[in-house]
């Protein structure tokens, strides 16, 4: 039957069952939820390091004589939970991928094997170590994942309890909603689910029904210290840290620019050329660039010392929205005087764009120089001016480059569409440049919200004797009172007194219980308001002695600079001398042998001659005169046959009793040549001259012979071994 001449019933119903089957496909054709920061990955890691850089363990365990910290097991107990606290639980349980330990029906029957005993707990509680409570809060905060609408901030009013998108197709948008954030099939139907619009950062943090909003997180933080139940305490101990994970969620948000500008439609970004691969590049690229241990900005230990329990901002709204405008809104949040910290949401919507908040494309004129290019492009970007001033276009003009700061930090990067439009866009090498300046800020701001929540006891005087606690309160406190408890060897805990506080003075509180029994305990729980209206709740355990508790961690003190030594007081660093070279020893001393006409025969080792100054005139052997330089000197050698050679001393004669040369004072050779100067106990090998010899010593044939070295007498310096002068 034709469309035409089917009934008007029969085609509603096809209708309807065509919207209903595309309702369906929609939503369960869907890949993984939307999200910002990865939350396995990213945000654990982020509140791993933070824990490690702030003093919460150090604090807790100072107050509670080492029994409770990070890694102390908490039990949750199904039977006082609420409806909606016992659903997110167990969903957060299963999808985070915690093994908790026990829990309902975890607990086999009679007949399972006993090795399945290890996972019952006694009455299917829930345990897991505090650390772990906190980390199913992070993930407990996306589930359902349509729990992320409330994680936006208003990109023009920041401190408004709503925000919008400024999108140009909101139906567009509903439909994406349901597909990938769990929104209902009716809402799309109907119209009615998210298109651009929905509660901010504002409301979720004044929900009083939310389980995880900050008014549940405070409730169950201070029945974790009064209630006199000790497993009711540690219940609610594990619920506030529940809440305390999920607060640390959205506050980390906030260092996505897309969070923190309001800008939903980035999170539907394509990842891939399939049709439903969507999603935020941003947070896909953080997880598999950085995983959860390898995350930017990692402090020095000193620097960590510094900031350890040190809060930035003196309330939770600072810490996200300090330095916002304030806000015309009925229901805006109206922020105190603060620190004057440049809250996490502030901070990143001003110095950063997001997917879809980027500028719209522009026609540019190629003859603008850089500088007024990026200008006119950067229109309507919401930027701080700082980022604005002195930021260009590089490289320009040209078809694709970056949009820098004045800092040379790229904002942006650009290129042109068909129409020749200057078209901005954020690619890797941006997003890199946040992860470098965003994770770390969002760390350090998760570790200042640690601090803020648990801050120090100030130094307690504690007289176990009289029963008097004294300490100095801190100013600016509302309504504080100490309420001093008496805790069994039970752990059961009964309030003694109640006792109002003066904030600004010194306090003494009177009658702790003494005279306690063993495992008995005195414990104050201090409970008051800041003067920004947040809760705070501290308790510290007392021991039986008198003691004085010092702050927790003590004031930061930087090691002492090594004094510099004056500059004349620095002596050079001592050359080493070097070593002297070992004489060489001399060869044992042999008879000369005579020549053909009476000369000493010539040395078996012939050593290179020094040059001599030669005297002013020289003669050979045979009376001939030597030859001179130009400078009418004689030259430096004389040889046996008429050669120059070296003047000889007066004393000394030629083999054959003609006047030999005269040598230079400190050397001879043997036939009248220049030599070496020898050592002063050293002699030729051959009874060749050596030293001048002394006056009163003589040859074996009278010429004149080398004076012996001292501790050598008669030896190799002295006569040949033989004592007998050989012609």
């Amino acid at each position: 039957m034709s469309s035409e001449t089917r009934p008007r019933g029969g085609r509603l119903r096809a209708w309807l069952r065509r919207s209903a089957l595309a309702a369906a496909l929609a939503v369960f054709a869907a890949p993984a939820p939307a999200a910002a920061w990865d939350a396995r990955a990213t945000h654990l890691g982020m509140v791993d390091r933070a824990l490690l850089e702030s003093a919460l363990h150090l604090r807790w365990m100072a107050a509670s004589e080492l029994q409770r910290g990070l890694f102390t097991p908490l039990r949750v107990d199904p039977r006082r939970l609420t409806a909606p606290e016992r659903r997110m639980l167990t969903a957060a349980l299963q999808l985070g991928g915690l093994e908790a330990l026990g829990g309902p029906g975890a607990c086999p029957g009679l007949g399972a094997p006993l090795e399945t005993q290890r996972y019952c707990v006694q009455g299917d509680l829930w345990e897991l170590p505090a650390l772990q409570w906190l980390q199913v809060g992070v993930l407990a905060e996306l589930v359902p994942s349509a729990r992320a609408v409330h994680h936006f901030v208003d990109r023009d009013d920041p401190l408004r309890r709503d925000f919008s998108d400024p999108q140009p197709r909101p139906g567009l948008l509903r439909l994406r909603q349901v597909r990938h954030n769990g929104g209902s099939a009716a809402a799309l139907a109907t119209q009615t689910g998210f298109s651009g619009q929905g509660p901010s950062v504002i409301s979720f943090l004044r929900d009083e029904a939310d389980p995880l909003a900050p008014p549940q997180m405070w409730r169950h933080l201070e029945l974790s210290s009064t209630l006199p139940d000790p497993e009711a305490r540690a219940h609610h101990l594990a619920l506030a840290l529940v809440g305390l994970g999920a607060l640390l969620h959205v506050a980390q948000d906030l260092a996505v620019p897309a969070h923190a500008r309001g800008d939903v439609s980035g999170f539907f970004s394509p990842l891939s050329p399939s049709p439903g691969d969507r999603g935020l590049p941003f947070a896909e690229l953080a997880r598999l660039a950085f995983g959860r241990s390898a995350l930017p900005g990692r402090r020095t230990p000193d620097e960590v010392a510094r900031a350890r329990g040190i809060p930035l901002a003196g309330s939770l709204a600072e810490h996200l929205f300090g330095g916002a405008a304030p806000s015309k809104d009925p229901g805006a949040l109206v922020l105190p005087e603060g620190t004057g910290y440049e809250g996490l949401a502030v901070f990143t919507a001003r110095r950063f764009l997001s997917e879809a908040s980027v500028p719209a494309p522009r026609f540019l004129d190629e003859d603008l120089t850089p500088e007024a290019a990026a200008a006119e492009l950067l229109q309507g970007s919401r930027l701080d001016p700082a980022e604005l001033e002195g930021a260009r276009l590089h490289p320009w003009p040209a078809l694709r480059g970056y949009i820098q700061s004045g800092t040379g930090r790229p904002l942006a990067a650009f290129d042109t569409d068909d129409d020749g439009r200057v078209r901005p866009y954020v690619d890797e090498a941006v997003y890199r440049e946040q992860f470098v300046h965003l994770a770390p800020r969002a760390i350090e701001v998760t570790r200042s919200l640690l601090d803020w929540l648990w801050p120090a006891w100030p130094e307690l005087d504690f007289d176990a004797t009289a029963g008097n606690l004294d300490f100095a309160v801190p100013p600016g406190l509302v309504d504080a009172v100490v309420l001093v408890l008496r805790q069994d060897a039970a752990g059961a805990r009964t309030i003694v007194r109640k006792v109002a506080l003066r904030p600004g003075e010194r306090n003494r509180v009177s009658g702790i219980p003494t005279g306690l029994g063993e495992g008995e305990r005195a414990v104050v729980v201090l409970r008051a308001r800041r003067a920004t209206g947040e809760p705070l709740l501290l308790e510290h355990v007392l021991g039986g002695e008198s003691k004085v508790y010092p702050v927790v961690p003590a004031p930061y003190v930087p090691p002492p600079a090594e004094p510099a030594a004056p500059a004349e007081d620095i002596e050079a660093a001592p050359v080493a001398a070097p070593e002297p070279e070992p004489a060489p020893e001399p060869e044992p001393e042999l008879a000369p042998t005579p020549g053909t006409k009476g000369q000493p025969a010539k040395a078996g080792t012939k050593s290179q001659p020094a040059p001599a100054q030669p005297p002013a005139r020289a003669t050979s052997p045979k009376g001939q005169p030597a030859k001179t330089t130009d400078a009418g000197q004689a030259s430096d050698a004389t040889s046996p046959k008429g050669q120059p050679a070296a003047k000889p001393p007066a004393d000394a004669t030629s083999p054959k009793g003609q006047p030999a040369a005269k040598p230079p004072a400190d050397a001879t050779s043997p036939k009248g040549q220049p030599a070496a100067k020898p050592p002063a106990d050293a002699t030729s090998p051959k009874g060749q001259p050596a030293a001048k010899p002394p006056a009163d010593a003589t040859s074996p044939k009278g010429q004149p012979a080398a004076k012996p070295p001292a501790g050598d007498p008669g030896g190799a310096a002295g006569t040949p071994p033989s004592g007998k002068a050989k012609g």
